[in-house]
């Protein structure tokens, strides 16, 4: 009897043949091709025809004799005639156990599912890590045949995803949460329609006492499930959502002899508007007001508008004029946070972003003591928070781009408008909209809205002296009509009379730089 030669193939990874103990190099693409093909049937005849549809997308007229000799030349490659076998009908290759690692992968798994039934879950895991250590890449990643790859080997890679997350549930049940987060990061990456994996990402993160990193895996995997599909995210991904916000204490690893955390009671969603009163007397900026209006109401655009200008300009007056006519628009909340960067308390140290995060955590139902320590972790508690509700934001104020940029919102349903003496040129993909002084007929309009048009048209030559004394600052004009309404025998004429010049007619009017 004559002793079988050793063979060795693989097609987990790229190709791989081994015979009498040297490996084999094929390097024409098509017969490649073949090899793989007959080892993906490995002990099936594959018929002609089959063949030539897997080398071929359009196979020539010469394709039965082309083939005939690529198997021949394959024969060759390989040193062994006996290595593939001529059929009736085609051409097969015939392995003994432990010949292919496809087949090896299969055996273990099914070793593994054995070993589940009985109970044994160490057997299982460690039956699963030697399935999964025989994958080198991509099944066939060097094997040119776009038939192969789109009819056989998406079925041999979802055995392997498969495979994955049964290891990783073991791994989850056992308390290995921390371990698995690293692997969870990559496979949501390179699967990102995989719900599976991002449940189990959310669940391994809020095991491991990382509870905003699991809601805004939740915040990321809709966005990208409503952005690819149009598509909300499943049941399982929902109710483990619900479940983490909580604190369900039967998301704790088995055997926990306690919860790991306090149970955190969200109160429900709550419209609220936290809008400062829109000032009475403003009657200027229709343009701009209206210009700003139409842009943050249109949904296509973007979504996060700064309105910049001097100090004093009317900035902040605008804005809360402009988030008051959207309110219909945004019926989840219009929220305002008041930055510190311009206005009275210009000069007062900015209160802390992580601050910030945290009032506006606790005004939409997170308590106190659920809120994460770290600015970061708090942004992604509040993106999982107002996910796609139709919320308004004003920040009022902003310094610089690092400010804003943990406040900002991560679905397009919300709107953000922002005040500050910059352009925030550093903020991605926001919209600009400059404010300049009033001009000289802007100004007599807010004067006749303070005073009363019989007053300013009585003395119309004194009140456009006085607007260009205020050179179209609001602030000025209020603090001069303050002055004005204060003392009714003083005329518009007296008080121009009285202004020194223009270096020191902002200390005159009381002038505070309130954006």
């Amino acid at each position: 009897m004559v002793a079988r030669v050793t063979r060795r193939f693989s097609v987990l990874g790229s190709l791989q043949l081994n015979v009498g103990g040297s490996p084999r190099t094929v390097t024409a693409g098509k017969e490649r091709t073949i090899a793989a093909a007959l080892l993906l049937h490995a002990n099936e005849t594959v018929p002609v025809d089959k063949l030539i549809e897997y080398v071929w997308e359009v196979p020539p007229r010469t394709a039965r004799s082309s083939l005939y000799a690529m198997v021949k030349r394959l024969r060759l490659s390989l040193g062994d005639s006996d290595v593939i076998r001529t059929t009736s009908s085609g051409y097969l290759i015939e392995t003994a156990p432990g010949e292919l690692d496809l087949h090896e992968f299969h055996a273990l798994r099914k070793e593994a599912g054995q070993a589940r039934e009985r109970g044994e879950r160490l057997a299982e895991r460690t039956r699963l890590g030697k399935a999964l250590a025989l994958w080198r890449g991509p099944a066939l990643a060097d094997v040119p045949s776009p038939v192969l790859h789109h009819s056989l080997v998406p079925k041999l890679e979802e055995v392997r995803l498969e495979t994955i997350r049964r290891q990783i549930d073991l791994d989850l049940d056992s308390g290995g949460h921390t371990q698995v987060v690293g692997q969870l990061r990559d496979l949501t990456r390179n699967h990102p329609l995989q719900e599976c994996f991002w449940s189990r990402l959310m669940l391994a993160l809020y095991r491991a006492n990382r509870q905003a990193e699991a809601l805004a895996a939740f915040t990321d995997v809709r966005r990208l499930l409503d952005e690819e599909l149009g598509i909300e995210p499943g049941t399982e991904l929902r109710d483990l959502h619900t479940r983490i916000l909580r604190a369900d204490p039967a998301l704790d690893p088995a055997g926990a002899s306690e919860p790991s955390r306090p149970a955190v009671t969200v109160r429900a969603w709550e419209r609220m508007c936290q809008l400062p009163p829109a000032a009475a007397d403003f009657a200027a900026r229709d343009l701009d007001r209206r210009l700003l209006v139409d842009g943050l109401a249109d949904v296509h655009g973007p979504r996060v508008t700064v309105v910049w200008g001097p100090e004093g300009v009317g900035k902040t007056e605008l804005a809360v004029r402009v988030a008051h006519e959207l309110r219909p628009s945004f019926p989840d909340g219009q929220w305002y946070v008041a930055l510190n960067g311009d206005g009275p308390s210009a000069g007062t140290e900015p209160k802390p972003v992580a601050d910030v995060l945290a009032d506006l955590l606790i005004a939409i139902g997170v308590p106190a003591n659920a809120l994460p320590r770290s600015a970061e972790a708090r942004a992604a508690v509040l993106r999982a928070r107002i996910s796609d509700r139709r919320v308004l934001l004003v920040l009022d104020g902003a310094r610089n781009v690092q400010e804003v940029r943990a406040l900002l919102p991560g679905t397009p349903s919300a709107a953000v408008l922002i005040t500050s003496r910059s352009a925030l040129g550093e903020l991605p993909g926001a919209r600009r909209h400059s404010v300049a002084a009033l001009t000289v007929d802007e100004s007599l309009a807010m004067l006749n809205a303070m005073l009363g048009e019989n007053r300013v048209r009585a003395e119309i030559t004194a009140a456009r002296e006085l607007a260009d004394a205020c050179a179209g600052v609001p602030q000025a004009l209020r603090a001069a009509s303050a002055r004005l309404l204060a003392d009714p025998r003083l005329s518009l004429g007296d008080l121009v009379r009285e202004l020194p010049p223009a270096p020191g007619r902002q200390r005159e009017l009381h002038y505070a730089v309130a954006g």
